[in-house]
């Protein structure tokens, strides 16, 4: 059998199907909806009630910005049938892939309270009688036990209904918000810097580029497309590449549409009443008066779906991430898999408990710990993909390393302004 570390992916390909594409939604589309959680909800609302439509160019760029930042998975896995992490243990060894993995287990765990604490938010803001500690247990262990369960294709499947549901109800109460056409057109790109808020900017970079993003979109290419239990197992090299690229775009673009959606609803109900928003939950109470109760339970919905989808597969993502940071099977069911679900049920949950009554601090919190980290994994994931020895002809070219070096310096600015505001100097 050849190397296919050796093996350039090969343009030409047999014809595909609709259906072929359909199936290929999947690992992009979970990467969405993690992607999109209570922080991204708050900033997004935050750019609108502040500035109207004047920042959804912001939200273009860094949608692709995320797309570059997620290629070179796609490229690393199919070509050597091993995932990002596997890539980072077989090239620099366990010494640096499990300091690797705990960095991203530690800011995942911190994420992973405001994931739930938004969703708790959304749930509470919809039935108000069950407090927002309470509403986390019941949260964390509903994603805990679908994910014990095991069933990848239930996950997926759910997380796709997750997705629509965030969608439908986002860009529903953006039309319902009978925005301007005209004003998101001659605004929304004329590529303004409001009050050269530059820190909001990064910020929307920083929600839409979450740090684990490329190597958990790695894994779940490398169980769907380099596993022997997968029909997708069996596609030519060029029929795999084609799939996980317009699976990417798709999720690149949902992500686009739905942030997006936020900043006109806000934009076109807060914004001219000079309402400012707080929190994920405070943009449903302001739609409330504004557009009725209808509203806020929509927003609600699409909040408790962007919180949940994202807390319950970062469940099911660290254990597969901790086998593959030590060449261990990937059986879900073992004993030090399932110490790991419970390790990222549990910790959110104290989180919550000890720091609850502070949600929005602890939200911003959990995007500070991520922003420090961005810097690093993107540094990791551009060394491999550059590295030649391991990729051969699949290797970033030039260009590619262009566009990423960009993206590299605009992580380290998003690190360098995390630890400014943790220090109190801006």
């Amino acid at each position: 059998m050849s190397n296919p570390n050796k093996e350039a992916l090969d343009t030409q390909s047999g014809k595909m199907t609709f259906w072929d594409y359909m199936r290929a939604i999947g690992p992009a589309i979970i990467i969405s909806a993690v992607v999109v959680g209570p922080g991204s909800v708050t900033t997004a609302s935050t750019m609108g009630a502040s500035y109207s439509y004047r920042m959804l160019w912001v939200v273009v760029l860094a949608s692709i910005a995320a797309f570059f930042y997620q290629l070179p998975a796609v490229r690393i896995t199919l070509s050597t049938g091993n995932s990002i992490m596997e890539s980072v243990r077989l090239q620099y060894g366990q010494k640096v892939s499990l300091p690797f993995y705990f960095c991203l287990l530690f800011g995942t765990c911190v994420f992973q309270a405001g994931n739930f604490l938004g969703a708790a938010m959304a749930m509470n803001y919809l039935i108000p009688g069950i407090s927002l500690v309470v509403w986390t247990i019941i949260l964390v262990a509903m994603g805990f036990i679908l994910v014990w369960i095991g069933k990848f294709d239930l996950l997926e499947n759910f997380t796709k209904v997750l997705v629509f549901v965030m969608v439908a109800s986002f860009l529903f109460t953006a039309v319902a918000s009978s925005p301007s056409i005209s004003a998101i057109a001659s605004e929304g790109f004329s590529f303004q810097i409001p009050d050269g808020n530059w820190f909001l900017i990064l910020a929307m970079v920083a929600t839409t580029m979450v740090p684990d993003i490329p190597v958990s979109l790695s894994a779940l290419h490398k169980k769907k497309y380099c596993s022997e239990e997968t029909s997708e197992g069996g596609l030519s090299m060029a029929n795999k590449y084609k799939l996980a690229h317009i699976d990417l775009v798709v999720g690149c673009t949902i992500t686009a549409i739905i942030t997006c959606s936020i900043i006109v609803c806000s934009a076109a109900n807060l914004f001219p009443k000079g309402l400012t928003v707080s929190s994920a939950s405070d943009m449903a109470a302001q739609l409330t008066p504004i557009l009725g109760k209808y509203a806020g339970i929509l927003f609600s919905l699409g909040l408790w779906a962007a919180a949940f989808s994202s807390g319950m597969f970062r469940i099911q993502l660290m254990p597969m991430l901790y086998n593959q940071a030590t060449g261990q099977e990937e059986d879900m069911k073992a004993s030090r898999s399932r110490f790991f679900m419970i390790l990222t049920s549990a910790v959110p949950i104290l989180i919550v408990v000890l720091f609850g009554k502070a949600p929005t601090s602890l939200i911003v919190t959990a995007q500070a710990i991520n922003g420090i980290l961005l810097p690093f994994i993107c540094g990791v994931v551009w060394k491999i993909s550059s590295d030649k020895k391991y990729l051969g002809e699949n290797a970033n070219k030039p260009w590619f390393n262009g566009v990423f070096g960009i993206i590299f310096i605009v992580t380290v600015l998003l690190a360098v302004r995390t630890f400014l505001s943790l220090l109190k100097i801006i």
